[in-house]
C-alpha cells in the first residue's frame, strides 16, 4: 500500500460554539483523487482551509493534526506555513473571479508564486510562465489580459496555472467548476485529470455533486454536519451506498430523460 502524502488525523473544529468538523480522519495519496462530498454547510470548505491552517478568526480548532512530510502543519512557524502554501500544497477556489486580482494582468499573477517560491528569473521565469499557460491549454498571449477580459473557463484555467506553478504535491480543489456551464466543467475536469496523471500529485476534491465525483474521483468520503459518515472507492459508493444520506445525494444526480419535476431533498 502506498503511503499517504497528507494525513488528517482526528480533526475537530468549532464555529461560533457549534462543532462543524467532528473527529475527521482521512488520507490523501499520490496520483489519487479523494473527493469530500456533502451539502452546503457540512464542513467541506472548512476542512480544506484547515489543511492550510487558514481558518477564519471565528473558527476554532479544538483538536487534531494535519501531517505533511512527517510534520504537523499546525506546529510549524508562520514562515514555514507560508513556504508550504502555494508551493507544496496549493488550492483552487470555487469562484475564479474572486481568486484573481482585477487590476493585475493574469500573467503577473501566475508569476507571483514562482517569484515567491522558486529561484527562477529572467528568461527562465518567462519560459516557465509560457509553459504553464500551455499546460492549461491557453495561448501565451492570454498572459497580457486582465481577468475581466476572460471567460469563466479561461479564468479558472489561469487559477489552475497559478496553483500548478510550483509543482505541488497536494492540490485542493474547492468546487472549482460550480460557476461554469456543464461543457466547460468537463473540459476543466479532464484537464485536471490529465495533468495529475502526468505529475502524480494528490488531489483533495471538495464538492456536493456526485455526477462530478463520478467523473474524477478515486475515493469518496461523504460528510454530513461535520461527520464523515461513509467512505470507500468510488465504484463501491456509487453502486452500493450504505448510508441513507449518501443514497439521497446520489439520487439527486439528474438522469437523461428524467421526468421528475423535483429532485429529492
Amino acid at each position: 500500500m502506498i503511503s499517504g502524502v497528507l494525513n488528517i488525523k482526528e480533526l475537530s473544529v468549532s464555529f461560533r460554539e457549534r462543532r462543524v468538523i467532528d473527529n475527521l480522519s482521512l488520507d490523501l495519496y499520490p496520483g489519487k483523487v479523494t473527493a469530500l462530498v456533502g451539502e452546503s454547510g457540512s464542513g467541506k470548505t472548512l476542512t480544506a482551509l484547515s489543511v492550510l491552517d487558514l481558518l477564519p478568526p471565528s473558527a476554532r480548532r479544538e483538536s487534531g493534526e494535519v501531517i505533511f512530510s512527517g510534520k504537523n502543519i499546525f506546529s510549524l512557524s508562520e514562515e514555514e506555513k507560508r513556504k508550504l502554501r502555494g508551493n507544496d500544497i496549493a488550492m483552487v477556489f470555487q469562484e475564479p473571479f474572486t481568486a484573481l486580482n482585477p487590476v493585475m494582468k493574469v500573467g503577473e499573477q501566475v508569476k507571483e508564486p514562482l517569484v515567491a517560491h522558486t529561484p527562477l528569473k529572467g528568461s527562465g521565469l518567462l519560459r516557465r510562465i509560457e509553459n504553464l499557460f500551455s499546460m492549461v491549454k491557453l495561448s501565451k498571449d492570454v498572459a497580457n489580459s486582465y481577468p475581466h477580459e476572460l471567460s469563466g473557463g479561461m479564468r479558472q484555467r489561469v487559477v489552475l496555472a497559478m496553483a500548478m506553478a510550483c509543482d505541488p504535491k497536494v492540490l485542493i480543489l474547492d468546487e472549482p467548476t460550480t460557476a461554469l456551464d456543464v461543457s466547460i466543467q468537463k473540459e476543466i475536469l479532464d484537464l485536471v485529470r490529465s495533468i495529475q496523471l502526468e505529475r502524480k500529485f494528490a488531489i483533495f476534491f471538495i464538492t456536493h455533486d456526485f455526477s462530478i465525483v463520478n467523473m474524477l474521483a478515486d475515493e469518496v468520503c461523504v460528510m454530513k454536519k461535520g461527520l464523515l459518515i461513509e467512505r470507500g472507492l468510488k465504484e463501491k459508493i456509487l453502486k452500493n451506498p450504505q448510508d441513507p444520506y449518501t443514497k439521497q445525494l446520489i439520487e439527486c444526480i439528474p438522469k437523461l430523460g428524467d421526468k421528475r419535476e423535483r429532485l429529492p431533498v
